[in-house]
């Protein structure tokens, strides 16, 4: 299976994509004196001297329109839940990005520390319920004099499962549609999101790069919702192709479950009848049944609606609940 956390970093690791996700869920009025045009990304493996070295997940160095930069530091949380250390991460990356820019000499000596924008992207099934704030953390007192001195760090969350779908249906953003995709729940949703994401980069073609991307990270969502690794996600793929494959692989995932729900549905029957004919079933009895497949459960009722035995219905399985 095509590694998610890897389609997240491509996504994101894309210009137009993070611009996307800037002004589409970062609600900071300051945002839009930002330059997007102008975003550059930085790297983010830190090898500052003295100290291990360490590596972030994206950065971005973006100008603003008044003269100076902001850096954009994003983690991305690809975790069903919130890490309640994650504040401490944060905080260790924008030292260590601060420090890397003084040792590349891209902050003047006697200059000021550019602005850092740190920003947590989680897509976790779970709500995101711990600090976003440093100071939550820490052990004090209100009024204590020791405040002054803790470090106020703080980021900015984007929760993908706070978003409904409604919301999302509403808002002209690939990320949006991204959310929609991991917030999917049914094989048969899918096809429809696909279609969507192809009309939607129709007019925007400075998304085009991503269409691969893309691409995978839809057959990857159906072969987990699905619970079958077989749709090809490594390879390169057609986006146009896309929708018909989860189509065909939607109808037999649904003919799967028909026959799943009629099996579960044909053991529940025969049980019931058994255990009405025979009160003292022994254990092994559930055991062979909810193990059979559906003509065997058809043949066995049948026979069980007249058996005065369980060796009526099973045969010689019967003796000492052998199988």
């Amino acid at each position: 299976m095509t590694d998610h956390d890897g389609l997240y970093h491509q996504l994101y690791e894309h210009p137009a994509m993070m611009a996307d996700l800037m002004q589409q869920f970062v609600t900071e009025p300051w945002v839009q004196d930002l330059d997007l045009a102008r975003m550059e990304p930085v790297k983010t493996k830190f090898q500052v001297p003295g100290l291990p070295k360490r590596t972030s997940d994206i950065i971005w160095r973006i100008p603003t329109k008044s003269g100076s930069d902001v850096y954009l530091l994003v983690l991305l949380e690809l975790q069903s839940k919130s890490d309640r250390w994650m504040v401490l991460r944060v905080i260790v990356y924008m030292c260590l990005l601060w420090l890397q820019l003084l040792h590349e000499k891209r902050i003047p000596a006697q200059g000021p520390l550019p602005p850092l924008f740190p920003m947590v992207l989680h897509n976790g099934d779970t709500p995101w319920l711990t600090p976003v704030c440093l100071q939550a953390l820490i052990d004090l007192p209100d009024g204590s004099p020791l405040w002054k001195y803790q470090p106020n760090g703080r980021f900015f969350l984007i929760d993908e499962c706070r978003f409904l779908t409604e919301d999302l249906k509403r808002r002209n953003s690939m990320s949006a549609l991204v959310f929609r995709v991991e917030q999917c729940h049914s094989p048969e949703d899918l096809p429809m999101l696909a279609e969507a994401v192809i009309a939607w980069l129709e007019h925007h073609p400075e998304f085009a790069e991503l269409r691969q991307v893309l691409a995978s990270m839809l057959l990857n969502a159906m072969n987990v919702l699905s619970s079958d690794n077989s749709l090809p996600t490594g390879n390169p793929i057609d986006l146009l192709k896309v929708p018909s494959m989860l189509q065909t692989r939607m109808e037999t995932w649904r003919d799967v479950k028909q026959k799943e729900w009629r099996q579960e549905g044909g053991a529940a029957i025969l049980l019931q009848i058994l255990q009405r004919r025979f009160p003292d079933l022994p254990t092994w009895v559930a055991t062979k049944v909810l193990a059979s497949d559906l003509d065997r459960l058809r043949a066995w009722t049948d026979l069980a609606m007249d058996a005065h035995s369980l060796q009526d219905v099973f045969g010689n399985e019967a003796s000492g609940g052998t199988t």
